[in-house]
């Protein structure tokens, strides 16, 4: 009897990692259910091959009633859900003005953990992974070279909520938490200069995503599943 195929819901699937996550798990088999904000960001994801296996939502993660409205409609058990949301923002917090600095916290911090919140009912209990990207820019050990300090706070931030979740919601559930950091990838954020391609990545991140199933812990780890220092 052939098994049945894992089912991963990715949230901010328009374009970039997140359509290139997409991508990747409709190639490994998953059914997968992806999330965008606005109905013309759905052209790519329902280009791709394996689209019959692929439902698409919209939502704002900074939106509680579009984050009630997903999980409403959610039905099947999740193995993965992975929370790729956020924004670079401004690169001063001095020169950044109190609104801007809001939103970026909304976008990339409690955003994406209200929403991990809600969905952690709909995680498979012992085996399932609920997963936010992250940055290596939000670990404090590693910082050597400050700059894109709104950024970095923000992850910083993401990650110190992510452990607070695993420790009180996720953990008696055996659910895994992991915050990934995809390397320095040839996004539209990452620019053209940097270290990787996007195929790369997110085949890193799928198989991490494999590995890490089962592991009932929380892990910051980037791409290849090195550890990073928080």
């Amino acid at each position: 009897m052939t098994a049945a195929p894992q089912t991963i819901l990715i949230v901010g699937a328009s374009r970039g990692l997140g359509l290139g996550l997409v991508a990747e798990h409709l190639a490994r088999g998953f059914d997968v259910i992806a999330t965008v904000r606005k109905p013309e960001d759905e052209a790519g994801l329902k280009a791709l091959p394996g689209a019959e296996r692929l439902t698409l939502h919209q939502i704002d993660v900074t939106s509680d009633a579009d984050i009630a409205r997903l999980v409403a409609q959610l039905s099947a058990p999740l193995d993965i859900a992975f929370i790729n949301a956020g924004v670079s923002g401004p690169k001063s917090v001095v020169s950044a003005d109190a609104d801007t600095l809001n939103q970026v916290m909304q976008a990339n911090v409690f955003g994406p953990v209200r929403l991990a919140h809600a969905l952690l009912g709909h995680v498979r209990e012992q085996t399932g992974t609920l997963a936010f990207m992250s940055s290596i820019m939000g670990s404090i050990a590693e910082n050597e070279s400050g700059g894109m300090e709104v950024y970095r706070a923000s992850k910083a931030a993401q990650n110190s909520l992510a452990r607070s979740l695993w420790l009180t919601a996720a953990r008696p559930f055996g659910i895994t938490v992991l915050s990934i950091h995809p390397g320095w990838v040839r996004t539209d954020m990452g620019g053209s200069g940097a270290d990787i391609d996007v195929a790369t990545s997110v085949a890193g991140i799928a198989d991490q995503l494999a590995a890490n199933a089962g592991a009932q812990a929380h892990r910051f780890i980037d791409y290849t599943g090195r550890e990073i220092a928080w």
